[in-house]
């Protein structure tokens, strides 16, 4: 499997954004609020897929391999941005017959 991973059907998504900020509040009511660093802002993602288990396997196998290599994925607003896998997000069950289905999460990341 490629550094990449494809968007197909049988998935759910839930976006978040993390902005991080310095503030100061001040007796008068004013707050001073600005953006630290020059990547402030990061997405995550919440995902769910459910298909075959021998496809479960080998998205699995991609998952467990992006937790420390980010990897390029155009999220579901089109934007393609570099991720990685959240270390302790992939989960799995398996509903009935040879189905599978896979959670986990991805984290905007920065750099390769």
């Amino acid at each position: 499997m490629t550094d990449s991973f494809n968007w197909r059907t049988r998935k759910t998504a839930q976006g978040a954004h993390n902005v991080s900020t310095l503030q100061a509040q001040f007796g008068d009511g004013y707050k001073q609020v600005s953006g630290i660093g020059i990547n402030n802002t990061a997405e995550t993602w919440d995902l769910d897929w459910t298909g075959k288990r021998a496809e479960a396997a080998t998205l699995r196998a991609f998952l467990l391999s992006h937790v420390v290599s980010s990897f390029w994925w155009t999220n579901p607003w089109g934007e393609k941005k570099l991720y990685r896998v959240k270390n302790d997000s992939v989960a799995v069950s398996f509903p009935a017959g040879d189905k599978a289905t896979l959670s986990f999460s991805f984290e905007q990341a920065f750099a390769p």
